[in-house]
């Protein structure tokens, strides 16, 4: 990872409370502990059991959005204060007269993950530590000391700059809280909660078509690994059992015993996914395999088949397959 610019403010404000800001005065020099300290945010972020991928609302555009557009058009250290302080100005005008929010220390960051250059502002918050100390005749005392939780982010947003400037679509990337609690941070961002499931539901299934052979996880009964086949069925059956409600790191539990497999897999691939989302059945149905038969033939084919065109029906009562490996076998005959 590459930091290329830092700052953190801060936003007091207790449950019932109005809000006080405390900005800093200028970007913090880039040295290893805040390297050390995005590393940490950015792994919590990609950790986060719900993170939602979408763009901005393009209609009214508010403070978060037109800084964020004009950093993109000019990466200079001002335009980055600017969105800084621009953003969570507005920030503070959300909060005021919100009762049940609470404030917090607000990183900003720009930086370089997996070749690929990130906007982020983290929001986190302090609490309270036990912590054991040795008095000066060597006894152990019980001490308490104010840390912040960088495992646990309050709310989160990064924007994948590149995609932003290029006006391509998945840029906008955040943590989704309950949504009666952090309803004004949507607000905040801009966020485009359009529901996206059928279009996350195909990038899971294109990625399982994509997987190697030996990426594939292990069934337990024989510790072989799945087929493709084999390994679709019981993919299909394990979101069905959750009533089709999509958690990818769940899945990543289950079949590679790796919450972060699935994740590596869609970064690497460049595939951007919500990691939380419930699959239409129309989507979902293209993992399951067909079998058809008449007298000694048998057909055993997938949607996914069908939708790349490998096998369709032609004139005159006609199953049509496309398959060299197929046509070499019948020439075996």
């Amino acid at each position: 990872m590459i930091v290329h610019k830092s700052i953190i403010h801060m936003i007091e404000k207790e449950q019932s409370g109005n809000p006080s800001l405390h900005l800093s005065p200028s970007l913090m020099v880039i040295d290893d502990n805040v390297t050390m300290l995005t590393e940490k945010l950015n792994d919590s972020f990609r950790k986060d059991e719900k993170v939602l991928k979408t763009e901005f609302i393009v209609a009214e555009p508010k403070a978060f959005q037109i800084s964020a557009r004009f950093f993109v058009s000019d990466f200079t250290n001002d335009n980055f204060m600017n969105f800084s302080v621009n953003s969570i100005n507005r920030m503070i005008d959300l909060l005021t007269g919100n009762n049940l929010a609470t404030g917090g220390y607000f990183v900003y960051s720009e930086y370089t993950y997996r070749n690929i250059n990130y906007l982020g502002v983290f929001i986190v918050r302090d609490e309270e530590e036990i912590i054991f100390n040795r008095d000066e005749n060597g006894e152990f005392e019980v001490n308490t000391t104010t840390i912040v939780n960088t495992n646990k982010l309050a709310m989160a947003v990064r924007i994948d700059l590149g995609k932003l400037g290029q006006n391509q679509t998945r840029y906008l990337h955040f943590t989704k809280k309950q949504a009666h609690l952090s309803q004004y941070f949507f607000d905040w961002i801009e966020a485009d909660l359009a529901d996206k499931s059928a279009e996350d539901t195909q990038k899971l299934l294109d990625l399982v078509n994509q997987l190697h052979i030996n990426d594939f996880p292990l069934n337990p009964e024989n510790s072989e690994r799945y087929t493709p086949d084999e390994f679709r069925t019981k993919l299909y059956d394990n979101i069905l059992s959750t009533g089709r409600i999509v958690r990818i790191r769940d899945i990543s539990r289950t079949f590679w015993d790796d919450d972060d497999f699935l994740t590596n897999k869609f970064e690497e691939l460049e595939i951007e996914i919500s990691t939380e989302f419930q699959a239409p059945e129309s989507t979902l149905k293209k993992l399951k395999k067909y079998e058809i038969s008449s007298g000694k033939i048998k057909l055993v084919f997938s949607q996914n088949d069908l939708d790349s065109g490998r096998i369709w029906l032609g004139d005159e009562n006609q199953i049509i397959i496309r398959s060299e490996d197929l046509v070499r076998k019948f020439n075996t005959i």
